[in-house]
């Protein structure tokens, strides 16, 4: 099926970065850097006010949301605190326009899709991690 593809999902995976650098635009940050490797820890460089927001996008096709594993989290803090910029995540849906939404199994290519935006969120340091616990990242 086209929707576990690959394709699919990279095409999803831009439509949401696309989406969430075009929302922060529209409300006033810079973009100064985007990336869109889906297996990139973070996709976006952002800037407002001078503070820098590093911004990690994951992008999920209906049920499911983007979500972000603990080792694409703790690479994002690593990197925010190289930066000097405030670690963020944003986790999106995208629904197809035609049909029932919940019967995501039928996705097509070139089939109109939604997306679904919660916002953005802070991510913060959950304690302290042991030094050797990097290595598995």
């Amino acid at each position: 099926m086209y929707q576990e593809s690959l394709d699919f999902k990279q095409h999803i995976h831009i439509l949401g970065v696309s989406y969430v650098s075009n929302f922060l635009d529209r409300v006033g940050f810079s973009i100064l850097e985007v990336n869109i490797d889906q297996n990139h820890h973070y996709q976006l460089l952002a800037k407002i006010n001078k503070k820098s927001l590093l911004i990690a996008i994951r992008t999920a096709h209906r049920p499911k949301m983007g979500t972000l594993d603990t080792c694409t989290m703790e690479k994002l803090l690593r990197e925010s605190e190289k930066l000097n910029a405030k670690p963020h995540f944003a986790g999106l849906t995208v629904v197809p326009l035609d049909g029932n939404d919940t019967e995501h199994d039928g996705s097509s290519e070139g089939q109109m899709l939604k997306v679904v935006f919660s916002g953005i969120r802070a991510i913060r340091k959950q304690g302290t991690t042991p030094p050797h616990h990097y290595l598995f990242c």
